[in-house]
């Protein structure tokens, strides 16, 4: 049983996250309220075995979402109606894919090395076309996140290591994202994004995260670690903003167009025990996908508020 101490620091905590965010909000001129409870799914799916490591997600229609996982070079489709597996399409040799996006008939998947597959005729494992792209990103820059910008015509890419792609770079304290031109099928050498650690440490503002999580750490016996972690990257249909998903963190933060911060939401550790796909439905439902741990990897929808 939990005793009132333990219950009265967890209230403190997530007071203390919703003044964080009163003061992102007044700092950036925003008026931004978060659209959705995060602590109670709309729905919930147990996946079959072979996504326990699911690692990205992207919706083929309202019913079937095509995932792909972290190990095998194969794209799931997921009939969510129906709660079960239909089809699985090979696309390429088994390695570490970590994202993946549907651009109208075409499908990228990212690999964490910066390499990015273009598929067509996806849905049909006797017609795909698999094109190889090579991308100025490597394995040091450890790359998770992948979107469509339907403003920009381009993918964005969040990376989870080194935010530098180049030996004259110097972006120490922040994460990148780096844009993918589609036309030209290349990435652009200077980021599209930078997303300030410092802004998670300053007294004005974030510093106040640090503490909150270091408490949560101690409370849950985790590790401390507060350091953001890009896991996934969605763009809000309606919202026009860019939502960041943090495994390593337990966090999704949310920047505007000018990159500034404009929100922080603490994840449930409990019910999202290592999220790494994002996405969203035209209408602003929000989809996550969290590895399994051990466990069933699981598919929350999420709806906006009303």
């Amino acid at each position: 049983m939990f005793n009132a101490q333990y219950i009265s620091l967890v209230l403190i905590i997530v007071s203390m996250f919703y003044l964080v965010n009163i003061v992102y909000a007044q700092k950036n001129n925003s008026q931004m309220v978060f659209p959705y409870n995060l602590s109670q799914p709309n729905e919930k799916h147990i996946l079959p075995g072979i996504l326990e490591e699911i690692s990205g997600h992207d919706l083929l229609n309202n019913e079937i979402m095509i995932c792909i996982q972290d190990e095998e070079g194969d794209l799931f489709f997921y009939n969510m109606a129906e709660n079960r597996l239909i089809k699985r399409v090979d696309f390429a040799k088994d390695a570490d894919y970590e994202d993946m996006v549907k651009v109208n008939d075409v499908v990228y998947v990212l690999r964490s090395n910066g390499t990015i597959y273009k598929l067509e005729y996806f849905e049909d494992e006797e017609y795909i076309k698999t094109k190889e792209i090579k991308t100025r990103l490597s394995k040091k820059n450890n790359c998770e996140g992948l979107c469509y910008d339907p403003v920009e015509n381009r993918l964005l890419i969040a990376l989870k290591g080194n935010p530098e792609v180049s030996d004259d770079q110097d972006f120490e304290g922040y994460k990148a994202i780096y844009a993918f031109d589609m036309e030209k099928e290349k990435v652009l050498k200077k980021p599209q994004y930078l997303i300030n650690l410092k802004l998670i440490k300053d007294m004005e503002a974030a510093s106040l995260y640090e503490r909150i999580s270091h408490q949560i750490a101690g409370v849950f016996e985790e590790s401390g670690d507060i350091r953001f972690q890009p896991s996934a990257l969605a763009i809000h249909p309606i919202r026009d903003e860019i939502y960041m998903l943090a495994s390593v963190g337990k966090v999704i933060i949310v920047i505007n167009r000018n990159g500034d911060l404009i929100w922080i939401e603490p994840l449930d550790k409990w019910l999202f025990v290592q999220p790494e796909g994002m996405t969203f439905a035209p209408d602003g439902t929000l989809y996550i996908s969290s590895e399994g741990d051990g466990g069933n990897g699981i598919l929350m929808k999420f709806e906006m508020k009303k």
